[in-house]
């Protein structure tokens, strides 16, 4: 970028902090097609990349008088679209899961605090299994398991071969089923979990 285009950006953003929506809005034009190109390769999918972009400007937005004119804007949006792609798929992840186990174990109980609090307990036995994985194994998982992408897509995406990837995904499921089988609680949570784990 020449140096008229990198202060006049820096200029929007240091205008962004004290709320001039103009700047907001050619900041937005500028950056938009960037970030939507990004969370297109992380979701494949238009109207879902469409969501992380209005997303990440939403929280700009509400964020704006902590942004700093210095710092790289564009790393801070990407890492944020990155955490709402990964956010957006631990949730359906958990959505699935629990809809199997409820389908395997009967109807919806009739005590919907009950209900809600085995969810609580299913979901945090599961974040506790994934904060514990390495983060390149966590982002494989769930790009395969959450994001649905095949073992050669992930491995096109991570530049690294087919069977890294596998190696990584045996890893996680293991780690999974190892970590579940010491609770009796959820026995049929991974029974509800047959069809991500195969």
């Amino acid at each position: 970028m020449q140096a008229k285009g990198t202060e006049s950006f820096m200029a929007d953003i240091e205008a962004l902090t004290t709320g001039d929506v103009a700047a907001f809005e050619r900041l937005y034009r500028g950056l938009e097609p960037k970030l939507y190109a990004f969370a297109m390769k992380l979701v494949r999918n238009r109207e879902d990349a469409e969501e992380i972009v209005q997303e990440v400007f939403m929280k700009v937005w509400e964020r704006r008088a902590f942004l700093d004119p210095t710092q790289n804007l564009d790393g801070y949006l990407f890492t944020t679209a990155k955490n709402l792609v990964y956010n957006k798929a631990r949730h359906r992840v958990y959505e699935f899961a629990f809809a199997q186990y409820l389908a395997d174990y009967g109807a919806v109980s009739e005590n919907s605090t009950q209900t809600a609090l085995e969810h609580q307990e299913l979901v945090q036995l599961y974040e506790e299994v994934c904060a514990s994985m390495p983060p390149v194994r966590r982002q494989v998982f769930v790009m395969s398991r959450a994001q649905g992408l095949s073992t050669s897509e992930i491995a096109a995406a991570l530049d690294t071969s087919n069977s890294n990837i596998e190696n990584h995904i045996n890893k996680a499921l293991k780690m999974l089923r190892e970590k579940f089988k010491r609770y009796d609680i959820v026995y049929g949570f991974l029974l509800a979990y047959a069809y991500l784990l195969r």
